[in-house]
């Protein structure tokens, strides 16, 4: 005996043919597949993707600008010149992409940012600076102790190294961790410089004094 089934599969209906047939007493089932009951639409050439983007209508101004910004000596300035140019041609984004070798993003994002920007978006923005490793107050404290003396901070020796300098705004908590060049590059920020000791010499002789004038 033989009927047809309908079974839902992710919210779709499809059809299979069952058959049951009787073998040594027992029932058995077999299923074919006949196929979808709605017909699954085939997507057309190019439905479901982005459109392509375009730099906007330009001006007689704007267009002898960026004909002139194409021969920048600046990189980054000619390239997106060039980038927008193709655009106002008309060319797709995938057009641009295979004739200036540039990657999609960077197509994209200079037409994008024309768009919004205007000519400024000729010049690349200021990179964000890099954040700070240690506060102001604690490049204040190491500051105040470069410029003081060692022996008014009980230590035995009566100038500071770079080494010693690390060691006691360590011991003292003032930062957790910190080396020798973040030390240097703090004094040298602020122009401090670390006066060294001066060594003597010492001899029998009795003119060695006068020697060393």
């Amino acid at each position: 005996m033989s009927y047809i089934e309908i079974k839902k599969i992710k919210g779709r209906l499809y059809k299979y043919k069952r058959t049951s047939y009787r073998v040594n007493g027992k029932i058995k089932h077999t299923s074919k597949y006949i196929g979808p009951i709605e017909k699954i639409k085939k997507r057309k050439k190019g439905q479901g993707r982005k459109p392509s983007i375009f730099i906007r209508q330009l001006t007689g101004e704007e267009e002898k600008f960026l004909e002139k910004a194409k021969k920048s000596s600046d990189s980054f300035t000619s390239q997106r010149a060039n980038i927008l140019l193709h655009s106002f041609k008309k060319n797709t984004v995938k057009m641009i992409c295979s004739s200036t070798s540039h990657a999609r993003n960077t197509v994209v994002n200079a037409i994008k940012e024309y768009n919004v920007r205007g000519i400024d978006a000729l010049q690349r923005k200021k990179a964000k600076g890099v954040k700070p490793k240690f506060t102001k107050e604690e490049r204040a404290k190491i500051l105040k102790i470069a410029n003081t003396n060692p022996r008014k901070l009980e230590m035995h020796f009566t100038s500071w190294s770079l080494t010693k300098l690390r060691e006691f705004v360590i011991d003292k908590n003032i930062v957790n961790s910190i080396c020798i060049e973040s030390i240097r590059r703090i004094l040298q920020s602020s122009g401090v410089r670390l006066i060294k000791s001066k060594r003597r010499q010492y001899s029998n002789d009795p003119e060695f004094d006068k020697k060393n004038l």
